[in-house]
């Protein structure tokens, strides 16, 4: 039987700056040259942040993403013929709201070896930081773009939230919109977290009622376009 190489699932930085790994994954990522990346720019700057002696322009990389034509059958190629790959997203963990799973189950499907290395996850690290249920929760990672599936989804969200609370992402440029919907079609009883820059210095998360974040002032980071994790609760 055919020796396959192993493909490792990598986290990278959520945030410029952020807290980051040990140098088991820096020694690790300094040895691999074939890669499936979501964007190649964006790529080389975090396995520069990883890596700091990486070797940029000896490294193959090869872009999957929501809008990409790669199979993942080609993607994986160097690891059928016995190389080593890594696998990033363009923030924090792969495979999670991330086009990037669909390669690993078909590397699973191949019988392809597939480690997942520790590192940043905003919904874990939200989860972890909001005080809501952290016994049953849902991830349903982007929101629909349509307002008014927004607004089924959100109040299916609101409703399911008393079982378990319910977490979702957003582009940050959205953020602003997001929060203002969020204020007016949610009942002032029910807990609203947002999680900003998590694993930055700027990082900044809170958990407050609807009916309290409406009596304060609002976090400057929505402004800022700043990454997020959100999520509902009760």
């Amino acid at each position: 039987m055919a020796k396959y190489g192993t493909l490792h699932l990598i986290p990278v930085p959520l945030a410029e700056g952020g807290r980051w790994l040990g140098s088991e994954l820096e020694e690790l990522v300094g040895t691999i040259k074939h890669w499936v990346v979501e964007t190649p720019k964006t790529a080389r700057a975090q396995l520069r942040a990883i890596n700091p002696q990486i070797d940029l322009p000896s490294l193959e990389l090869s872009s999957w993403s929501k809008h990409g034509s790669n199979e993942a059958l080609t993607l994986l190629q160097p690891c059928l013929s016995g190389n080593p790959m890594g696998l990033i997203s363009d923030a924090g963990a792969p495979g999670m709201a991330d086009p990037g799973a669909e390669v690993v189950a078909k590397a699973h499907q191949l019988g392809i070896t597939v480690v997942s290395w520790p590192g940043p996850s905003s919904f874990l690290l939200g989860l972890m930081s909001s005080g809501l249920n952290g016994q049953r929760f849902r991830f349903h990672g982007y929101l629909p773009h349509d307002a008014s599936l927004r607004r089924e989804q959100l109040s299916r969200m609101e409703r399911d939230a008393n079982q378990e609370s319910q977490w979702f992402i957003e582009t940050p440029y959205r953020n602003a919109k997001l929060f203002a919907e969020l204020l007016q079609f949610l009942a002032p009883s029910t807990k609203v977290y947002v999680g900003f820059n998590l694993t930055a210095s700027q990082e900044w998360s809170c958990t407050k009622t609807v009916g309290e974040w409406s009596a304060t002032p609002l976090p400057p980071q929505l402004e800022a376009k700043a990454p997020a994790i959100w999520a509902i609760g009760r």
